[in-house]
């Protein structure tokens, strides 16, 4: 068994490759998380009923909105988390 099994950080980004956030699990008790940076504001649990069925957010630096279909990064992050042998991927969200 591999300390990483059941975590997974999905790092979200722009078109344009800006970091726009992130969604997380760093411990495998713990619930997913979306965490938006720092200097944009507190992590939070994640999905949130706002947050369907599209996922959206600002890009800080395009001034921008860009989203994906909750359902889509849900199934990503499973799919990070299932694999123990990665524990971080990079996933581009198109503009809305």
């Amino acid at each position: 068994m591999s300390n990483n099994e059941g975590i997974g950080v999905l790092k979200l980004e722009c078109p344009q490759r800006h970091p726009v956030g992130r969604i997380l699990k760093e411990v495998p008790h713990q619930n997913v998380q979306y965490d938006p940076g720092a200097s944009v504001g507190p992590r939070r649990f994640w999905p949130e009923e706002g947050d369907q069925p599209q996922f959206s957010t600002r890009c800080r630096f395009c001034d921008k909105s860009v989203g994906e279909s909750a359902a889509n990064l849900r199934s990503e992050l499973s799919e990070l988390i299932a694999d123990s042998s990665e524990t971080y991927r990079t996933t581009a969200l198109p503009f809305l």
